[in-house]
């Protein structure tokens, strides 16, 4: 069961296709190719003549770019569901802040905010307390040691 080298069975779905159809096949082909290089080709000196156009109004590329974010942010807003989602985002809003105005105006909240205040200013006075503590501790031993003393006889006015 051997195969001529230069014959390769081609298929089409379910149906072997004729030596004649094949070169029918390849010569569509190799037109198509053609026929996409030379719009390519277009379109490249398409997209040139556009860029000198775009340089000689004085369009720079940084200006085209801000223009297409505009008009894409623009199409985003437009769009139904970023209207959707803007109008449940407002709502969600509106219920949080009722319900913090609710709960700061609840009787449990002012009485926490009262004892936090509370514990607050006490440990506000006994960090202060501490720290005034400590300095002056601090400033009787450094003069302490700035001022030498000697052992002599005791003073006979004391």
């Amino acid at each position: 069961m051997e195969t001529p080298s230069n014959e390769i069975p081609s298929y089409n779905g379910t149906m072997p296709i004729s030596e004649h159809e094949r070169e029918e096949l390849k010569k569509e082909l190799q037109k198509t190719e053609e026929e996409i290089q030379t719009l390519r080709q277009v379109l490249n000196a398409r997209v040139k003549h556009a860029q000198e156009l775009k340089k000689k109004l004085g369009v720079s590329p940084f200006a085209e770019v801000t223009s297409e974010i505009n008009d894409s942010l623009r199409q985003v807003k437009d769009s139904q569901a970023y209207q959707k989602t803007a109008e449940v985002a407002a709502a969600t809003a509106e219920t949080v802040a009722t319900k913090w105005h609710e709960m700061k105006n609840s009787s449990l909240f002012k009485s926490f905010e009262s004892k936090l205040g509370t514990a607050y200013n006490s440990a506000k006075i006994v960090a202060s307390t501490s720290i005034d503590h400590l300095s002056g501790v601090r400033s009787s031993q450094n003069s302490n040691a700035q001022t030498p003393q000697t052992e002599g006889p005791p003073s006979r006015l004391s």
